[in-house]
């Protein structure tokens, strides 16, 4: 601060009131001096306003001096630009892009924007100037350096009018932000890629869960078309059951039928043809018809043959020591082992054998006795 200016003190005018010797004051010399303390009053308070003035002066000096000072040293880019868009002022920080700040004073600011952000700057502050209001916006661009070089500025820009409307000073701060908008470009490429997946891996699991639900409703469909096959199943197989129960009964019945059927022609052969041949054989005398006759027993007992295999041994009438001697001879014992278990003599034993193949129809035949006996019931 500067010292205040010290007081003048101007040289006091001869005094006039200073009395003459033996002579009276005079009405002039009253007003003379009223005047002089008039003056040096108005002096007085000249003084103290100039001084203040001076002080003023100092401080909006000192204050300038911080102003330019921090101005020259903040890292960010403090200019002011006029109605046309030229660079009236711009600070040291202009340098960090290559640019003389002296060299930029008088040059449109336009120059400097990138050609592909020109005209969104133009755009946007000729629609502010257009409407002559005080605005105070914040616009993210590019610029290109001297070397060809592409920064990201944020500028924080005011525009002032006066209360007519017309234009008075565009000033703004312009910040470095080329990381920060290199690290937003590769975040938004980051959530393009990623929105690109979701979307592909959101299509795909819709396609999937078409895909599902059709199967589903496939297995459905087919799962009923089985429900059904299978109701159909469970009434064929029921009117199968009673096909075959039927099968059974008519089976069992014709079994039955055969086996009579059989024991008729077993009977009849035995008790209406054999006696006869029999008696035939008694009367005929010539070997021929004697051969002829053998024959004919011979192929008709072939024919009851297959027929006795299927009847049990009590059809044939045999008595009940004939049908242990068979049981016997059926479990593989020999003449003398039957003797000894039944008590009786090994001729007798001979002569139930001979009695049993012939109420088998076995005589004459190469059949064993044993073999016929296990396949007969």
């Amino acid at each position: 601060m500067a010292r205040p200016a010290p007081t003048l003190h101007p040289e006091a005018p001869p005094n006039r009131s200073t009395k003459a010797p033996g002579r009276p004051d005079r009405p002039s010399d009253h007003g003379d001096q009223r005047q002089i303390r008039q003056l040096q009053a108005r002096i007085a308070r000249l003084e103290t306003a100039a001084a203040k003035h001076r002080q003023i002066q100092e401080a909006l000096h000192e204050m300038q001096q911080r102003y330019a000072s921090l101005v020259e040293n903040i890292p960010d880019v403090v200019y002011s630009l006029d109605e046309e868009g030229h660079i009236l002022t711009i600070n040291q920080a202009v340098r960090h892009f290559g640019y003389d700040p002296a060299e930029l004073v008088g040059r449109p600011m336009v120059d400097l924007i990138h050609p592909l952000d020109r005209h969104r700057v133009v755009q946007s502050y000729c629609e502010v100037v257009a409407k002559g209001k005080d605005y105070c916006r914040t616009q993210k661009f590019r610029i290109l350096t001297p070397c060809g070089e592409t920064r990201w500025l944020e500028a924080n820009c005011a525009i002032r009018f006066t209360s007519g409307g017309r234009f008075i000073l565009q000033e703004g701060v312009c910040r470095d932000i080329t990381d920060n908008a290199v690290v937003e470009q590769h975040l938004l490429q980051t959530r393009d890629i990623l929105e690109q997946k979701v979307r592909r891996r959101t299509s795909e699991l819709l396609q999937t869960n078409a895909e599902l639900h059709r199967e589903i409703e496939e297995r459905r469909a087919m799962e009923k078309i089985l429900r059904d096959r299978e109701r159909d199943l469970q009434v064929e197989k029921a009117n199968l059951e009673e096909t075959n129960t039927a099968l059974r009964v008519l089976l069992k019945r014709r079994e039955a039928d055969k086996a009579a059927l059989q024991e008729q022609v077993m009977y009849n052969v035995k008790k209406l043809v054999l006696p006869y041949l029999h008696k035939v054989r008694k009367e005929i005398r010539d070997e021929r018809q004697k051969t002829c006759l053998s024959i004919a027993e011979a192929n008709l007992g072939d024919l009851t043959c297959s027929f006795s295999r299927r009847l049990s041994l009590s059809y044939y009438g045999l008595t009940v020591s004939e049908l242990k001697v068979a049981d016997f001879i059926r479990k593989g014992k020999k003449t003398q082992e039957i003797a000894n278990l039944l008590g009786l003599s090994p001729r007798t034993v001979e002569a139930f054998r001979q009695s049993i193949r012939k109420k088998l129809m076995l005589q004459n035949k190469k059949v064993n006795l044993r073999t016929f006996l296990m396949s007969i019931k």
